[in-house]
């Protein structure tokens, strides 16, 4: 599936052996066909038992099931893609056209996993039965955010999305029964998410978070946890791909919710 792009994903948060794993991995991809798990540690200057760590910490259960996913990583076409830049301002436009077109690609593959995953039909099924559904996003969580607090309100739930931060508090603060706090975030949750987690969980309301694929403190705080990828290495375009794809992904969530309400 994605699996190099999982890796790349969860580079940052990797120990410095599992760092260099991943980049050898991610630098000589088309090697790894026909290395075994020794060949690899010998490679990067490792143990074998790190390799088969490495694997698991990937969510796979061993070295070859790792090699086959890079295999069919590579074999259809999602490898991670170098891009020189031009100088030309057309060819410029058409670097620019391409990567939306690789992005969409690329978050679209995923989201076919994401919609089979038990946390996106637990999201869904409270959601759906939510009376109440609050809404924050941080950063560039924000316009994803407002997209869902839109299509939320297609629905017959009653919907809070403020950006005023003290409103966004004080509406936590109202006790109602069955609600439902979603949060979006894909960089670490500032205080004011914290807090909003906070007041919502003192009240018994259930929190499902969104965030990038890797994260590992905003999931703790949540009930439930749906996780994008993001690729965070194009700093000069101006929309960034991450809010691309945080938007195709509540896309697939109001089009499923929409679904489920109208079979209920």
């Amino acid at each position: 599936m994605t699996c190099l792009l999982k890796m790349q994903a969860m580079r940052e948060n990797m120990s410095s052996s599992e760092k260099r794993l991943a980049d050898f991995i991610l630098d000589n991809t088309h090697l790894l066909r026909d290395y075994s798990s020794q060949q690899l540690a010998n490679a990067v200057g490792v143990s074998q038992s790190s390799v088969v760590k490495f694997s698991q910490k990937m969510g796979y259960r061993g070295y070859p099931d790792l090699k086959l996913a890079v295999n069919e990583s590579l074999a259809r076409g999602l490898g991670l893609q170098n891009q020189n830049g031009s100088s030309d301002s057309d060819s410029e436009r058409e670097l620019i056209s391409d990567l939306i077109r690789q992005e969409a690609m690329k978050t679209i593959d995923y989201l076919a996993e994401v919609e089979i995953s038990d946390a996106f039909s637990q999201a869904l099924a409270v959601l759906i039965n939510a009376a109440c559904i609050q809404v924050q996003g941080t950063g560039e969580g924000h316009y994803p955010a407002t997209r869902l607090a839109q299509g939320l309100c297609q629905l017959p739930k009653q919907v809070q999305h403020v950006s005023d931060q003290r409103l966004d508090l004080l509406l936590a603060e109202q006790a109602v029964e069955n609600k439902v706090l979603v949060v979006i975030s894909i960089d670490d949750s500032d205080s004011h998410l914290q807090e909003l987690i906070r007041i919502n969980r003192s009240h018994r309301a259930k929190i499902i978070g969104i965030c990038k694929y890797g994260d590992t403190r905003l999931p703790s705080l949540c009930d439930i946890t749906l996780q994008m990828l993001v690729d965070s290495h194009h700093p000069d375009v101006v929309v960034p791909p991450q809010a691309i794809n945080l938007s195709y992904l509540v896309d697939l969530l109001v089009l499923s919710l929409q679904k489920g309400t109208a079979k209920g």
